[in-house]
């Protein structure tokens, strides 16, 4: 029988893709994960630039789906806003990023430092309307950051049960060409 016709590379295989995705699934939820036990700071100031990243701009797909921003001028520091569509779409009555006027809009973010110069924002408002903390954070980031982090569990929990079917396959295997 041929080495890649049995099922002991696959257990293999799968173990190391699912801990491959749960990497790259919590690399994307931890800057919101760290936002949610770290001390909030207000800022006030005007959008000078805001950017969507294009590979899942748009998708509404929780973490993967942000819109970063700076404020002031100040080209060091940037802003993770974690919002669904559905929040952005409300947000588009009193303010748009895209908007024209948008650096001429005062704004009042609440944001949790992740790092040296990353924001993950907690709240936003303007004269206009407000996104804020129980919605921003208790019903989107808290909500989601759960259920990622049971998808992640979940995917390490099954890689690591491929790995010890690996190792007992691969055992039985040898065992049986010794004797």
């Amino acid at each position: 029988m041929s080495f890649f016709s049995r099922r002991k590379p696959a257990y293999l295989n799968f173990a190391f893709l699912f801990i491959f995705l749960g990497a790259w699934l919590f690399s994307y939820m931890q800057p919101v994960l760290k936002g949610l036990v770290q001390d909030d700071h207000l800022f006030y100031g005007t959008v000078t630039h805001a950017s969507i990243p294009s590979v899942f701009g748009g998708t509404d797909i929780p973490f993967l789906d942000k819109t970063m921003f700076r404020i002031n001028g100040d080209d060091k520091v940037t802003f993770y806003l974690y919002a669904s569509k559905e929040m952005m779409d409300d947000m588009s009555d009193w303010f748009s990023f895209a908007a024209k006027n948008a650096g001429e809009i005062p704004l009042e973010i609440g944001a949790a430092r992740v790092s040296e110069n990353k924001f993950v924002v907690h709240s936003i408002s303007s004269t206009d309307g407000d996104l804020e903390f129980d919605d921003l954070v208790m019903d989107y980031q808290v909500y989601y950051g759960f259920i990622g982090v049971c998808i992640v569990g979940g995917m390490w929990i099954l890689a690591l049960v491929l790995l010890i079917l690996w190792l007992v396959k691969r055992r039985r295997e040898n065992a049986g060409n010794i004797g």
